[in-house]
């Protein structure tokens, strides 16, 4: 302190006198804690500074744009503050609000964020316009993107701003299609258009004067008369009381006139509604075919016309009649019946008899009944319960007495006479059908020349209706189901031609072949399959089978003056080409013969080469033996009845192999009741198929 004050004297000394103490008093001490108001608002001001300095140097810099660009602009959410071209805006999250006439209020939030410079664009949308429409005429339709909105006049309200399509339509005018600019800014637009006729006009006379005149059904007047008539066409009626009606279509093109030439009306027809008893009677008029009864008709007037009806069974009705213009009449016509006389003698005589439908009783008698019935074709039908019903249609004629003899046949006849009498199976096989009626004997007596010990005598009858081919199985039928067997040769003499009978097959394979054809012609089989053999037999199955032994031997031996011994009678040797054996030109190729006959093959012919026997039936003494259905046995009669449909042993080791094959010579074999057994392949054995009635 006193360095200071050295520092600071001057060129004379100062003398420093002391000072009285005065002690603070209450009221000293007062004064030195009074509040200045000039330092508060100075550090107000110095931290209203200090805020605004952090503010503007975190503040962001933002420019908002805003269209129109005339919009009251309000930013919520936080300080910003306006400048000339932008905001500052510190970051966070804002709120701008907009309004401005003609636009919908805009509320867009956004963000600033700690960018230095951002910009927020924004676009206000416009209000919807509305577009006043007056047309000439009014009335008109108007629609707005193909969507009918209304009728003129109107105001069509809202419409979205931008172009859209009108398209404005009436009837009887040409449609106009505009487009039209929509402001919008809740604007109101006008808009006005006048469409243009589509229509000319036709002028119209008629002789006589006075008709109404009609377009599209619409009355418009009377001729003479000068009428509108659209350009694409309209149909004008012309009508006048007691005259036939004008009708054409028309078009005029628009604006224009045409002169329709005076129309001379005709007189109107005459009505005429026929009927006639009976109805259904043909109706001409003046030869000219109509109709048929009950029918309306127009005719023309004041001529006279000759009516005909005719019907079936009745005599011809003929009438004149003339109408005046537009008069009605009715005519009912009675028609006389032109009867026929038909006798009908039925059998049985009790049995009834229905005439179109009715019962008219029966005849109860040898000589029949007597009808009187219209000339016209009528269904006679005669029934009796456990007869089959049978049609016949007759048509009676006058002055001629008709016989109708009608037999009925038992369901059972009826049924068979229904049946085929012969098949044709799906690789070209014909079998015959046939119906037993009577008993036969199998075997041969003990007496008989070459009778061997399993020919036993025993009656038997078939009672089961059957089919049976008319010939042996085929080569070439028989490959369709194995087709790479081969029936080879014998010594170079080939077996195997496509019309020669299949040999060197099984009794299996025979079977198997069976199945296979039932199967394709969708029938039941007869033979159980396992594993390619046959474990059982169904009897009652319709399809395709070997035929039984009885089967086979009845079609063989079986006439009505008793059992044939061999194929061709019964004298040996067998007559000049009656069959298949070996002959003399197979001497080199089997030990023994008939020298005396030859019937000019080796070895086994074409199926059929040989005449049938009296049931249509080839080979069946000769050419390939044949297998059967049956297992081998030595069956015996057991009593006087005669067997029904034997079927052989329920069980065996072979089967039965029946009639003799080109082999064969001696007396023995060549008889129609030899029997030989067998199960495997030989060149000399074949088969045929048969199968029982559906």
């Amino acid at each position: 302190m006193t360095k200071g004050i050295k520092e600071n004297k001057s060129d004379q000394e100062v003398q420093i006198t002391p000072a009285a103490f005065t002690p603070i008093t209450e009221e000293t001490a007062q004064k030195g804690f009074s509040i200045n108001p000039l330092k508060i608002i100075v550090g107000f001001a110095l931290f209203i500074s200090l805020i605004i300095l952090w503010f503007l140097l975190s503040a962001k810099s933002v420019v908002v744009t805003v269209e129109p660009n005339h919009s009251k602009v309000n930013i919520s959410g936080g300080i910003t503050f306006e400048l000339a071209d932008h905001y500052l805006i510190r970051p966070g999250d804002y709120v701008l609000e907009a309004q401005a006439e003609g636009y919908l209020d805009l509320e867009q939030p956004f963000t600033v964020t700690d960018d230095e410079h951002q910009l927020l664009a924004l676009e206000m949308e416009k209000k919807p316009g509305h577009l006043e429409v007056t047309t000439n005429p009014k009335n008109a339709e108007i629609v707005v993107a193909g969507e009918v909105v209304g009728t003129s006049p109107m105001t069509i309200s809202p419409l979205t701003p931008g172009t859209h399509q009108l398209e404005i339509k009436a009837p009887r005018y040409f449609g106009e299609t505009t487009k039209v600019e929509i402001e919008g800014l809740d604007r109101t637009q006008s808009l006005h258009m006048d469409l243009k006729p589509a229509w000319g006009f036709g002028q119209f006379s008629t002789s006589p004067a006075g008709a109404s005149v009609l377009i599209k059904d619409k009355l418009v007047g009377q001729t003479p008369i000068t009428a509108e008539i659209l350009s694409d066409g309209e149909e004008v009626t012309i009508k006048l009381p007691g005259y036939k009606p004008w009708i054409k279509k028309l078009s005029v093109s628009a604006g224009e006139t045409i002169v329709i030439p005076e129309i001379t009306l005709e007189p109107a027809d005459g009505v005429l509604e026929l009927t006639s008893k009976p109805s259904g009677a043909t109706v001409t008029i003046d030869g000219e075919y109509k109709g048929t009864t009950p029918i309306t008709l127009d005719v023309s007037a004041h001529d006279q016309h000759n009516i005909s009806l005719f019907l079936n069974g009745h005599i011809t009705r003929k009438e004149k009649i003339s109408l005046v213009p537009g008069e009605s009449k009715t005519l009912d016509i009675s028609l006389t019946a032109n009867k026929g006389d038909i006798r009908i003698i039925t059998s049985p005589a009790d049995a009834a008899i229905w005439i179109d439908g009715r019962l008219m009783g029966s005849s109860n008698k040898s000589k029949g009944k007597t009808f009187s019935l219209p000339s016209r074709p009528h269904r006679i039908e005669v029934k009796k319960s456990g007869y089959a019903n049978k049609t016949r249609i007759v048509t009676p004629q006058p002055n001629l007495n008709q016989i109708v003899r009608i037999k009925l046949l038992t369901e059972r006849e009826a049924r068979w006479a229904s049946t085929p009498k012969q098949i044709t199976t799906a690789d070209n096989q014909t079998l015959k059908l046939f119906k037993p009626e009577r008993k036969f004997t199998m075997g041969a007596s003990r007496r008989e020349s070459g009778r061997r010990a399993n020919e036993v005598l025993r009656d038997v009858q078939v009672t089961r209706p059957f089919y049976l081919a008319t010939k042996e199985v085929t080569n070439s039928q028989f490959k369709q189901f194995q087709r790479q067997h081969s029936s080879r040769h014998a010594n170079g003499n080939t077996l195997d031609r496509p019309t020669q009978p299949v040999v060197n097959v099984s009794w299996t394979q025979a079977a198997l072949y069976c199945n296979w054809l039932s199967k394709k012609e969708n029938l039941k089989p007869v033979y159980t399959e396992k594993l390619g053999k046959v474990t059982g037999t169904d009897m009652n199955a319709n399809g395709y089978r070997l035929p039984t032994e009885a089967e086979w031997a009845w079609a063989a031996r079986a006439t009505d003056s008793g059992e044939k011994k061999h194929g061709w009678g019964n004298g040996f040797p067998p007559r000049n080409k009656s069959g298949n054996f070996a002959d003399v030109s197979a001497a080199k190729l089997v030990g023994r013969v008939i020298v005396s006959y030859n019937d000019g093959h080796i070895v086994s012919a074409p199926v059929g080469s040989f005449p049938p026997n009296e049931k249509g039936l080839y080979d069946l003494a000769g050419n390939v033996a044949e297998y059967v259905n049956d297992y081998y046995g030595i069956e015996f009669s057991l009593g006087m009845k005669a067997d029904k449909d034997p079927t052989g042993p329920e069980k065996g080791e072979f089967h039965i192999i029946r009639g003799a094959s080109w082999r064969h010579s001696n007396i023995t074999e060549l008889r129609l009741s030899f029997r030989d057994y067998g199960n495997d392949p030989r060149d000399d054995v074949g088969f045929r198929i048969a199968r029982y009635v559906n």
